[in-house]
């Protein structure tokens, strides 16, 4: 679990990395908040670093920013992909 005093957005994408239609994100998600003990407001949630093929050309961070909220918890459905990449062997 990640704490931070950063609220996340659901998918930040790493544009620095952003190289022949692949790009790093991270994936954040069972964001809660608490209390540090100076009462600032801290962020707890879970977080997953994928590197992620693009499906088509965008022509701008913005586009492509659209497209990973868009795709977050529906159509190609990043969350899921972020989730069972943490899941362990039994």
């Amino acid at each position: 679990m990640v704490n931070s005093f950063n609220n996340p957005g659901n998918v930040e994408v790493d544009f620095a990395t952003l190289k022949h239609g692949k790009v790093d994100i991270l994936v954040h998600w069972n964001v809660t908040t608490s209390q540090d003990e100076h009462d600032n407001t801290m962020y707890n949630y879970d977080e997953c670093r994928m590197r992620w093929i693009l499906p088509s050309p965008f022509s701008t961070r913005e586009q492509i920013q659209a497209y990973f909220d868009a795709n977050y918890d529906q159509g190609e459905n990043i969350l899921e992909w972020a989730m069972a990449s943490k899941v362990n062997e039994v």
